[in-house]
């Protein structure tokens, strides 16, 4: 019985050294990929690095981190970012919860459809926002068009418009991502228990109160997740300002994204462009987790 219980010990351990090695490339790349590139950010947070200046290379402490926080440019950026990212998960969610209650109730080809559904959020985001660029098109856009069969008869150029340009890139977002919200949301309500929905049915519940009182409590952790993948993703976003606007007129729509982006590669300011990175990643993390608090712990993830 010693042999035998020594003989699985030995196996056991040469199972694990077997399972370190193969992983150990991955391991290996995956720090290479993402753990060097994070430290080699933080340090040069704190050098004041302009790829314009040969001369530049200097250590400057939290210079970099203090002209972030006086800057006007990035306030307002940060809240250009906020309001993107509430218009946009706001009505995502919303749009995506009642069209995957719609679909859980469709009796027809429902895989068609959720395959024809879920096809925006298939187009590569710098592909969407290009095709949705040449729809806003001032000139010869479909956009234009559709408006003047509204009744429109000077229809203005959206995207060169102050009022107009932030609801348009809050549009194009909603569009490509509404249907990841609605397919994870109807994944959530086609995996609930039949037989609580059956005996909220046998106590007499009509088809509001079994949503507010069987069906959202139900998915509070698949709402959670939903909303904290989109919080992220929308403070993030990139693309679709790059492509659609470059964060104009003016900086009408200029997220902080966009504003590191041209901080960094517009202005060559590596310094100032790695402490604003990190500050996104500072207020990303808060954000997520202030959210992760306002949802008890029955909805934390």
């Amino acid at each position: 019985v010693k042999s035998m219980a020594k003989r699985m010990l030995t196996i056991t351990q040469l199972e694990n050294r077997v399972w370190k090695l193969m992983t150990a490339p991955a391991m290996v790349f995956l720090i290479l990929l993402s753990v060097y590139p994070m430290v080699f950010n933080v340090y040069n947070s704190f050098f004041d690095w302009n790829l314009a200046r040969p001369d530049s290379g200097r250590f400057v402490g939290l210079a970099n981190y203090i002209d972030a926080f006086t800057n006007a440019n990035l306030g307002t950026a940060f809240f250009n970012t906020l309001v993107f990212m509430f218009w946009a998960v706001a009505v995502e969610f919303t749009l995506g919860f009642a069209l995957a209650l719609l679909l859980s109730t469709y009796k027809g080809p429902s895989k068609i459809i959720r395959s024809l559904m879920i096809t925006p959020t298939m187009i590569a985001p710098i592909v969407a926002s290009l095709m949705w660029l040449f729809m806003f098109n001032a000139d010869y856009g479909v956009i234009k068009w559709l408006l003047q069969l509204c009744g429109v008869e000077n229809p203005p150029a959206i995207l060169a418009s102050r009022t107009w340009a932030m609801p348009a890139v809050i549009a194009v977002d909603v569009w490509q991502w509404t249907p990841f919200v609605m397919l994870t949301i109807f994944a959530g309500i086609t995996a609930l228990p039949k037989d609580l929905i059956e005996a909220s049915c046998v106590d007499g519940a009509n088809s509001l109160q079994r949503l507010i009182h069987v069906i959202v409590p139900s998915l509070k952790p698949v709402i959670a997740v939903v909303l904290l993948m989109r919080v992220m993703d929308s403070f993030k976003s990139f693309e679709v300002i790059y492509m659609l606007t470059k964060g104009g007129p003016g900086n009408a729509t200029e997220t902080v994204s966009y504003y590191a982006y041209k901080v960094g590669f517009s202005f060559f300011e590596i310094g100032q462009c790695s402490a604003i990175c990190l500050l996104i990643g500072f207020v990303v993390t808060a954000i997520c987790s202030a959210l992760n608090r306002l949802i008890s712990d029955e909805w934390s993830v």
